[in-house]
C-alpha cells in the first residue's frame, strides 16, 4: 500500500494530469480505509522528505529527489522511506519487514524453488515469504504469507516437518502438498502421502489428510473438505488454469501476479472463464480473455486496469 501510494503521489505530479487519472486515484482512496490512511501519511511523509535529517537516510532523499532518477526506482525508494517511517506503518505486520526478515521470500510475479537441509523441496509462489527452522530435535517451516508447494519423497533422516501456519499447524513425514495462506484461513492440497492439520482452537483430534484431498480450515477447525487432482498445481509449471471460473475470481487470480488494481465492472462479474494462460505476462492474460469475452479494456495507469462490457 506504501508503494501503491507513492504511485499515486508520483503520478500527480506529471504535468496535464488526466481527469481519468484523478478519478481513478480517487476510487483507489476509496476502496479501503487503509488505501486512504497510505495517501494521508504519504502527504505529509513527502512534505517532509526534503527535511530528512537521519544521516542514513539523507543521501537516499537526496537521490529520490533527483529528475534523473527513473520512475519506478524512485516510486521503489519513496515507499521504502514511507514504510520505515517513524512508527507509522506497525512495520511488523507489513510485507516490508516480512521479507526483511524472512530465511526466504518472493516478490509479485516471482517463483523460487529452494532446497532444504533434509533434501525437502520448496516451491515459493508470488508475493510469498517463509522461515526455515531445522534443530536436532525439529524441523519447522513457518509461512509467513503466500503460497507453497513441499516435496518430501527422499528426506534424509525421515523426520517430522512441521508447516506453522497463521490458522494451525501441518506435520508430514513422507508426502507432497501444497498450503496457501488466505485472508482468514488456510488452505492445503495434498498430492501424495498424508499429512496431520491441528488448529489451535479446535477441541477435537488432529485430522488426517490423505493424497487426492483439499481442506480449508481455520484456528477453530475444518472449513471445507473436497477433493483434489493428484498432479501439483498448475501455477508450479508457470500456468494459470480455469474452468469455467468466474470473471472476477479469475482477475483476483491473476492480480496475484501483477502490481496494481485489477478488477472488472460489477455487471459482467459472473462471466466465466476458462483456459489455460503463462503466468509470465499478465497483460497477454487480460488482453486475451478481454478479447474471448468480447470486452473493453479500461486501463488508466498500468496500475489501474477494469475490464468493462463492449460498447456497441
Amino acid at each position: 500500500m506504501a508503494e501503491q501510494a507513492m504511485h499515486w503521489y508520483l503520478e500527480l505530479q506529471e504535468h496535464d494530469v488526466s481527469e481519468a487519472t484523478r478519478a481513478a486515484w480517487m476510487n483507489w482512496r476509496q476502496a479501503h480505509p487503509l488505501h486512504e490512511r497510505a495517501w494521508q501519511r504519504a502527504e505529509v511523509f513527502t512534505q517532509r522528505l526534503s527535511e530528512v535529517r537521519s544521516p542514513g537516510q539523507r543521501a537516499l532523499a537526496q537521490a529520490t529527489l533527483r529528475p534523473t532518477l527513473s520512475r519506478r526506482a524512485a516510486m521503489k525508494q519513496l515507499s521504502v522511506l514511507l514504510a520505515a517511517g517513524a512508527g507509522a506503518w506497525s512495520l511488523k505486520d507489513t510485507t516490508l519487514l516480512q521479507d526483511m526478515t524472512a530465511d526466504y521470500h518472493t516478490r509479485i510475479g516471482e517463483q523460487r524453488r529452494i532446497g532444504l537441509p533434509d533434501n525437502t523441496q520448496v516451491q515459493l509462489n508470488t508475493d510469498s515469504a517463509i522461515n526455515v527452522v531445522f534443530e536436532r530435535e525439529s524441523h519447522r517451516v513457518k509461512l509467513l504469507r503466500g503460497e507453497m508447494l513441499i516435496t518430501r519423497d527422499n528426506i534424509a533422516d525421515g523426520r517430522l516437518l512441521s508447516i506453522d501456519t497463521a490458522d494451525g499447524r501441518l506435520e508430514a513425514t513422507l508426502a507432497r502438498f501444497s498450503v496457501r495462506q488466505r485472508a482468514g484461513f488456510t488452505q492445503v492440497s495434498v498430492y501424495q502421502g498424508t499429512l496431520v492439520i491441528s488448529p489451535p482452537l479446535q477441541r477435537r483430534a488432529p485430522v488426517a489428510l490423505k493424497a487426492g484431498e483439499q481442506v480449508s480450515f481455520n484456528d477453530q477447525g475444518l472449513m471445507l473438505r473436497q477433493t483434489v487432482a493428484l498432479t501439483a498445481p498448475a501455477w508450479t509449471q508457470g500456468m494459470l488454469v480455469a474452468q469455467g471460473l468466474r470473471l472476477a475470481d479469475f482477475l483476483e487470480d491473476v492480480s496475484r501476479y501483477r502490481r496494481g488494481h485489477l478488477a472488472c465492472d460489477p455487471a459482467i462479474a459472473d462471466i466465466r472463464v476458462s483456459g489455460t494462460f503463462p503466468l509470465a505476462n499478465t497483460e497477454r492474460i487480460i488482453l486475451a480473455v478481454a478479447d474471448t469475452l468480447q470486452l473493453d479494456v479500461q486501463q488508466f495507469t498500468r496500475y489501474w486496469v477494469t475490464l468493462k462490457p463492449r460498447m456497441a
